[in-house]
């Protein structure tokens, strides 16, 4: 626990402008992850960032629907861009950062061919950790990156609205020494003294901080590089301006408002962006318009702290709660964002609500392709072990009746077939599917086909019409039939063909319901002497079907009985 314990001043938001956290990080991570994985996306030549048709589909896949607003209206999202880095923090994606110098007089690096790679092996290890696990790495990540390479002194968070100090000297001073990962773990758990559900001011929490941690920043003592930033002292770094190009106006640690000015800018700045980010907390600013200096101090006037917030700091975070509803809707109930749950979950329904409680709806069409898929797979099993409880009856028999129709076909889009040596060089991850060791559905085509070419493997490619196959030309190698085109019809000589007669024999058997019936007529057929086989197990006579009209007088001879043939089809 702090020490001392924080008494900070409850606060009245009547008047005040609220903000919480509208997008889900963990969703939004998983889903840039699972896009980028099933296609091949590659970055803007000039400028690094993702394209624009890329951004309208994954604007599409965030928890915010104002991503598809801010792509449409400014051709890229701030709120993808920032996961895009998450995702490359968290080094799931990998993709070119520093680029290449396109000639002599290029002032800027240039980033040909820049596709995204997704090391598949780290994240599959990731979603499989449990879920408070999972938040210790993302808390983690975040504690150690300002993503977009700065600080909460020069950087606007990407959910925030404040302005920043000026960066013209921030790689000097103070600033190379200073251990922001350290504060930042440090307002974590001055965090943690809080009740949650109760707004406090930002003031009281800055004020608890100059007089029991003064130097939680900046220490009293800093190490400079060059005796000349020592002269300017510990806020050396740091000028207000008042407008955006102002003269600077240097802050004095004599001033007595300067714990405010610094310290108390960057706590503001703290709260708008990792625990908000994180959905920890919620804020409040005031709505009056700002007429001090910059960058702005004094608006972010109140936060509150939520009970999911204290459960991961505890490390009791409820465990998600799943519930198979008689309508074959899937209730997910989590505080976190059940990733691997929701995985299982959705090859055999679809999302219709996202939420704290996700919402999904069993798919006979999913679940038999799961079926067709794993000739083990127990989909009752399944529910009834993510739920913990029986399966409603209705459900259970519905699903009992899926199982027994089970015969179904994988269709399988956006992949193409790769025919070629099966000893070829790191195609694995391109690998859905091996029908053959020399025959295989593989993904991201362009991809494979420059890995081909790279590996100086000479790929040749093959485009089919909807209306035939394209002919393979000559010389190349193939485990398909194919026709000669070497040899004209016109000039192929047709081989003598060899004259034979092949002689059939028709046989007509009858089927007897009785033997005593099958005794007379047998001996019917010997006495008029025609040949017959019989078969008392299966109680069957079989003839030449030449005796026929023989057949016909032994029946008629039978006089106790009136016989009717029927053929059996």
């Amino acid at each position: 626990m702090m020490r001392p314990k924080p008494d900070l001043t409850r606060a009245d938001i009547d008047e005040l402008y609220v903000v919480s956290d509208q997008c889900d990080l963990r969703h939004d991570l998983h889903a840039f992850v699972e896009y980028v994985r099933g296609r091949d996306v590659k970055r803007l030549h000039r400028s690094n960032a993702l394209n624009r048709s890329d951004q309208k589909r994954l604007a599409k896949l965030m928890s915010d629907s104002y991503t598809i607003e801010e792509v449409e209206a400014n051709g890229h999202s701030d709120w993808i861009d920032y996961v895009d880095e998450l995702a490359l923090a968290f080094k799931f994606t990998d993709y070119d950062t520093e680029g290449s110098y396109m000639g002599y007089t290029s002032s800027e690096p240039s980033f040909p061919d820049n596709y995204i790679d997704v090391d598949a092996k780290r994240y599959g290890e990731f979603v499989g950790l449990p879920l408070i696990e999972q938040e210790k790495k993302l808390l983690d990540v975040l504690v150690k990156n300002y993503l977009d390479g700065m600080n909460e002194f020069y950087g606007t968070s990407v959910l925030g609205r404040l302005s920043g100090f000026s960066t013209r000297g921030s790689a000097v001073g103070i600033m190379p020494g200073l251990d922001f990962t350290s504060v930042r773990r440090f307002l974590i758990k001055v965090l943690q003294s809080c009740t949650p559900g109760v707004w406090y001011t930002t003031s009281s929490l800055i004020r608890y901080l100059k007089e029991h941690h003064p130097f939680f920043l900046i220490p009293k003592k800093p190490k400079y590089q060059h005796k000349h930033y020592a002269e300017k002292g510990r806020y050396g770094n740091f000028q207000e301006r008042t407008d955006r190009w102002g003269t600077g106006i240097q802050i004095l640690e004599s001033d007595t408002d300067a714990f405010l000015r610094v310290e108390g800018r960057f706590v503001e700045r703290f709260l708008e962006g990792l625990p908000l980010l994180l959905g920890y907390i919620e804020v409040a600013y005031s709505e009056t318009e700002y007429k001090g200096r910059l960058p702005e101090m004094n608006q972010l006037l109140a936060f509150r702290v939520n009970d999911m917030f204290l459960h991961v700091m505890s490390g009791d975070l409820i465990e998600p709660k799943v519930t198979v509803q008689p309508n074959f809707e899937v209730h997910v109930e989590s505080e976190l964002y059940p990733v691997r749950i929701l995985a299982q979950l959705t090859k055999l329904a679809d999302v219709v609500t996202k939420d704290r409680t996700n919402i999904l709806k069993l798919q006979k069409k999913k679940v038999l392709t799961q079926l067709s898929e794993r000739e083990d797979f127990d989909v009752i099993k399944l529910l009834e072990k993510m739920s913990g409880q029986k399966l409603p009856q209705n459900v259970r028999i519905e699903l009992d009746e899926w199982v027994g129709a089970s015969d179904a076909f994988t269709l399988y889009e956006n992949v193409v077939l790769l025919e070629g040596a099966p000893n070829l060089p790191e195609i694995d991850e391109f690998t859905i599917e091996s029908i053959t060791p020399a025959i295989k559905i593989v993904h991201s085509p362009d991809r494979l086909f420059a890995h081909l070419l790279q590996k100086e493997l000479i790929p040749l490619r093959i485009k089919h019409r909807s209306s035939a196959f394209t002919r393979l030309p000559g010389g190349a190698d193939t485990a398909f039939p194919r026709r000669d085109m070497g040899v004209s019809k016109s000039k192929t000589k047709a081989k003598a063909k060899k004259r034979v007669t092949i002689k059939r024999e028709v046989r007509i058997t009858f089927h007897f319901s009785a033997k005593e019936l099958m005794e007379e007529f047998r001996n019917g057929l010997i006495a008029a002497r025609c040949p017959v086989a019989a078969d008392w197990g299966k109680l069957t006579l079989s003839f030449d079907k030449r005796y026929e009209s023989e057949v016909k007088k032994v029946s008629k001879k039978l006089l106790d009985y009136t016989i009717k043939t029927e053929d059996i089809l």
